[in-house]
């Protein structure tokens, strides 16, 4: 029973997910681990839904064609992440976080704060990894039936352990990306060379899919 956990650590590090969960955590200097948790759970939750619905029906519930343009959909969606972090790389809007300066005698240092928007992004990420998991079903899918999965026992053990490499690697690659944001520091040049590096990556990860497909 460890393909279903293999398989769900390969799923997560397809192009478009690694691109998505990092370029929404880039900004996270602290907690961005609770964006790839937010992801990864929706993106299971997703997963399961979809797969159960299939197993009860005795269908998929999307077709390969469906399932097609799903998957372009979020690839159009890692672009706009990728345009929304250049803009905030380039200056044309308020980054998620930002320094204010702190005396304490003759020392003075700067904190990084959030802007008070931290529930609703977590929440934004959780949708943005629901809509990844209605494409990211096929995979599990075809573990169903090409895995020898047979009764409820192996088909629950399987979604489970496919869900946790899911998530679990979404969690390290959202706080490997907060990680490096909290020692580049969000604002300075090495912070927003960052942010635009992600941004450029997106936008290339989410081209290359579209027009490969």
């Amino acid at each position: 029973m460890l393909l279903p956990l293999t398989l769900g650590f390969l799923h997560a590090l397809e192009p478009d997910h690694v691109a998505a969960v990092t370029g929404v955590s880039v900004e996270r200097e602290r907690g961005a681990w609770k964006v790839g948790l937010a992801f990864g759970l929706s993106h299971m939750v997703a997963v399961a839904l979809l797969a159960l619905l299939a197993v009860l029906g005795g269908h998929a519930l999307f077709g390969d064609r469906a399932l097609e343009w799903l998957d372009r959909g979020a690839w159009v969606i890692v672009i706009l992440v990728g345009l929304w972090n250049l803009s905030g790389a380039a200056g044309f809007r308020r980054t998620t976080l930002h320094s204010h300066a702190h005396a304490h005698g003759a020392l003075v240092h700067e904190h990084p704060h959030g802007t008070g928007h931290s529930h609703r992004f977590h929440h934004g990420a959780a949708w943005l990894g629901a809509f990844f998991g209605l494409g990211g079903v096929r995979g599990f899918t075809t573990l169903m039936h090409h895995g020898g999965l047979r009764g409820g026992l192996e088909f629950t053990l399987a979604l489970l352990l496919f869900g946790l490499g899911i998530t679990a690697t979404f969690i390290a690659l959202s706080a490997a990306s907060g990680w490096l944001a909290s020692r580049l520091g969000a604002s300075t040049g090495l912070g927003r060379g960052m942010l635009a590096a992600s941004g450029l990556g997106n936008v290339a990860v989410g081209l290359w899919l579209l027009l490969k497909a």
